[in-house]
């Protein structure tokens, strides 16, 4: 595999957005049509080009992989700060100042490499210099891609269960 860098995201990346997020969307549609669905390719990378051409605010990170001058993979997350009723809270981490993952996709040609684990790993060290006490995110308990790759490869714990019931 060639060599791949981490930078930040910016414009001008956004056909290789695009062209990531419809494979991960086809990946996830395929575990679970009722839940996802492939986002409609006209105007996709626009999109991306205008979310790309807003200021980012300190406490966001969005950073891309690129192979050879094209993005293989991204990751998007955030600093959150500890919440004002921490003190009444039962979860203790909503005392502390944590990170949370939105987004973090890689082309299927450049998963197995360590693309992904390179992405959280920056995450991870962002988010230790400004001083969080946790990263957290979520994803499909029923993938068999991500749930390895967050607990075996990442060492992340599994820590709260989402229920959902379809009503139409």
């Amino acid at each position: 595999m060639d060599e791949f860098v981490l930078r930040p995201a910016r414009p001008g990346d956004g056909d290789d957005l695009a062209r990531g997020w419809i494979e991960i969307a086809r990946y996830y549609a395929g575990l679970d049509p009722q839940a996802y669905q492939v986002p409609a390719a006209d105007g996709l990378a626009a999109w991306f080009e205008t979310l790309l051409g807003r200021p980012r605010s300190e406490e966001r990170i969005w950073l891309v992989a690129e192979v050879a001058g094209r993005v293989v993979g991204n990751v998007e997350a955030r600093l959150e700060p500890p919440v004002d009723s921490a003190p009444r809270q039962l979860l203790r981490h909503l005392g502390e100042r944590r990170v949370v993952v939105d987004a973090l996709g890689v082309e299927e040609l450049y998963r197995r490499p360590g693309v992904a684990s390179r992405l959280m790993q920056a995450v991870e060290g962002w988010a230790r210099e400004r001083g969080a006490a946790l990263v957290s995110l979520e994803t499909d308990i029923a993938s068999p891609l991500s749930m390895p790759f967050y607990e075996r490869r990442m060492a992340y714990q599994r820590r709260a269960v989402i229920f959902q019931k379809r009503l139409r």
